[in-house]
């Protein structure tokens, strides 16, 4: 039954929107009922056609939701459901009744053998059984949760309905012959004493119905359509019976108009649902037959095609499955890949972590090598998931802070072996271009494509210019989606230029322009991955017979290139302080506390985000925060470390993942980040420069102000 949740009432969950709606509704009524309650005793000129109108539109409403319910019943076989229809054909059933008791209606006493009191306890058992069967229905599970044995359908409605003729039978009976039984709660047009009791029993099945729908959590439509009967219902028992004075004043016409309403309100949504659910259904026929028709259109056309060209067919559509096979193969690699290098590298956190304890203590030679020999298998499936990861472009970045200036003559020396004698390069970075956060290996890869790229495009030689300057995005046209501050690093070249047909295709893997044999068409394609993966972007303009350029987008780094200030082996055994360490794997959380603990810090772990965070608003005093990026619970350890920095600006934290997807976003935010599997000098490390890091942008935070 899942798929129907988001179809009926009773399992839709009721949204901001509906109970605004809700919320307005009861409003007015509270409005009107406050405004009536000063005039209920007024006595008004007694209407007799009132009776039979109103009540007759109270059996039609009520018989339409009791027959719209038993509809919705027969699909979704809740136990609550059918309760609920029942109430409402018990309701029906009571109005019918109750009218024909009615004294001076059809006849001077009523009919049915009716007494001068049949009638006002017929309104009460009628206005005490429905919130009685709306309790019932709140105590039974929601229809979209109901783990019980379906009902059976038509034998279930025959039962529900039968029961509740058989209920009302009884009532008219207790009421007529047996009236004798029941106290006097009405003196001609006026109320007794007992009415009092009476109206308070009615009244409190009716909080008690209206309290147990709101604790009847997450609310459905129908649920918060309920409240807002019963509520219309409260007001149309306190001016009937509690603050007028008798039959046809002011209070008692008041409250059967709040008596309509309430009848009203469930059968509205349900109409309106059953309106949305017939105009989504003409949408999809009509969908689903625009489809139909141009799946038909093409079918002919390839027909046709393939008649007037099978051996040129056959040879494309062999060329086709092959470059699909290809394509299904990276896909395939990188779905797995993606799907259990997280798993994995915790897997190899706890192997090499544990690895690194035994390191650590004395053993034996035997043992020794033995350890040794796991720390070096551990390697090597670090290896293997790199290159697994790299093959479908998705391997996590080695973040760093990267100096183009610094390194603009091992650039220019590196790329100048990918280009031919017949070809001058020039490297121009500007003089204030600012640091950048990338990994290395991979920019320099993506460097090397470009001038591979250039080199092909110039057989007759040229020339390939690689600029690098600071921008300012903002989301316009030229690089959709980005802002902030950017370095800009483009490589262009002389060449024969990109067709504009092609120009939209370009970063498609194996797609190129060169001839057969002469290119895999990945190299644009690990340049546009490496960009997004940074959390950057990639444009290209390109001009036939005049040349190309690829400029890259890269996120400018917020601290200046600082490299290796401090070996990272001292930090291992010289660290203090307290660490607050987040990570949902326990195994993994084992590993890293003696890791941390035989670095020198004090640590406790949290399982998730909001314990971590529950822990930093107690008051408890850390000195950096170690958290995992993926997390249940939904917080994230990015959405973690945003939360810290909002309440606690000067704490630092580091962040940890075995698949850092979303590395780019973690370092444009400004936050360290370090992959699994870690060593203990890599952490400490990791850990010394983030708190550093930290200390500085406090301290230049105090120096501006």
């Amino acid at each position: 039954m899942a798929h129907l949740q988001r179809l009926f009432l009773s399992t839709l969950p009721a949204e901001a929107r509906e109970r605004q709606i809700a919320l307005a509704v009861v409003l007015v009524l509270l409005g009107l009922f406050l405004a009536a309650i000063p005039f209920a005793k007024v006595q008004l000129p007694r209407l007799d056609a009132f009776i039979p109108i109103y009540e007759s539109a109270l059996i039609i409403n009520d018989l339409v939701t009791a027959v719209l319910l038993l509809g919705q019943f027969s699909i979704l076989r809740s136990r609550a459901m059918l309760l609920l229809a029942c109430g409402y054909l018990f309701t029906a059933l009571m109005v019918v009744v109750h009218m024909l008791s009615f004294p001076g209606l059809f006849a001077e006493g009523g009919v049915l053998g009716a007494g001068p009191q049949t009638t006002a306890w017929l309104y009460m058992f009628w206005h005490g059984g429905f919130p009685l069967m709306v309790i019932f229905y709140a105590l039974l599970p929601q229809p979209a949760a109901d783990k019980s044995p379906p009902l059976a359908s038509r034998a279930s409605i025959l039962i529900g309905s039968a029961a509740v003729v058989l209920a009302v039978g009884a009532i008219v009976a207790l009421t007529t012959a047996g009236q004798a039984l029941l106290p006097p709660i009405m003196d001609g047009n006026q109320y007794t004493a007992a009415m009092k009791f009476v109206v308070g029993s009615v009244w409190l099945l009716t909080f008690v119905a209206l309290g147990l729908l709101w604790r009847r959590k997450p609310y459905s439509v129908l649920d918060l359509w309920l409240m807002v009967v019963m509520f219309a219902w409260v007001c149309d028992i306190a001016l009937s019976v509690v603050f007028n004075a008798g039959r046809f004043d002011l209070g008692f016409y008041a409250g059967r108009i709040f008596g309509f309403a309430a009848t009203s309100f469930v059968l509205a949504v349900l109409l309106l649902e059953t309106r949305a659910l017939y105009a989504r259904l003409a949408q999809s026929l009509e969908a689903e037959r625009e489809i139909l028709q141009k799946a038909n259109a093409e079918l002919e056309q390839r027909v046709l095609e393939r008649s007037r060209q099978l051996e040129a067919e056959t040879a494309e559509r062999t060329r086709i499955q092959e470059t699909l096979r290809e394509t299904q193969k990276l896909e395939a690699i990188g779905r797995t890949a993606g799907g259990i290098a997280h798993d994995f590298n915790n897997l190899l956190t706890i192997i090499q972590g544990n690895a690194e304890l035994l390191l650590d203590k004395k053993l034996t030679d035997d043992d020794m090598q033995a350890v040794q020999a796991i720390d070096r298998a551990t390697e090597r499936g670090v290896g293997l998931i790199r290159q697994i990861l790299s093959f479908s472009r998705r391997q996590p970045l080695k973040i760093d802070v990267v100096d183009l200036r610094e390194r603009s003559d091992e650039i220019a020396g590196m790329l100048s072996q990918a280009v031919r004698g017949d070809i001058g390069l020039v490297v121009d970075i500007a003089d204030d271009i600012g640091p950048i956060e990338c990994d290395v290996t991979e920019l320099e890869v993506a460097l090397m494509n470009l001038c591979v790229n250039a080199r092909d495009a110039m057989p007759k030689g040229g020339s390939v210019r690689i600029a690098g300057r600071n921008c300012t995005l903002n989301g316009g046209d030229r690089v959709p989606n980005l802002s902030g501050e950017f370095i800009a690093l483009s490589v262009a070249d002389t060449g024969s230029g990109i067709a504009p047909a092609d120009i939209s295709r370009v970063f498609e893997p194996f797609f190129t322009t060169k001839d057969v044999g002469k290119g895999t068409g990945l190299g644009l394609s690990q340049v546009y991955g490496f960009a997004q993966q940074t959390g950057g972007s990639v444009t290209i303009d390109s001009r036939v017979g005049e040349g190309t350029t690829v400029t890259i987008y890269l996120p400018r780094a917020k601290n200046a290139a600082t490299a290796a200030a401090v070996p990272e082996q001292t930090a291992t055994r010289r660290a203090k302080g307290a660490v607050l360490l987040v990570e949902d794997d326990e195994n993994v959380a084992k590993i890293a506390m003696k890791i941390l603990e035989m670095i020198g810090y004090r640590a406790e772990h949290a399982r998730d985000g909001g314990t971590a965070l529950a822990l930093l608003l107690g008051g408890q005093k850390f000195d950096i925060v170690f958290s995992d990026i993926l997390m249940p619970g939904g917080m994230s350890g990015l959405d973690l470390a945003r939360k810290i920095r909002q309440h606690f600006p000067r704490m630092p934290v580091l962040l940890s993942t075995g698949y850092a997807r979303a590395a780019g976003e973690v370092h444009r935010e400004g936050f360290s980040i370090i992959a699994k599997p870690y060593r203990a000098d890599s952490l400490a490390a990791a850990l010394q420069r983030a708190i550093a890091e930290t200390e500085q942008e406090s301290a230049q935070s105090r120096d501006r102000a």
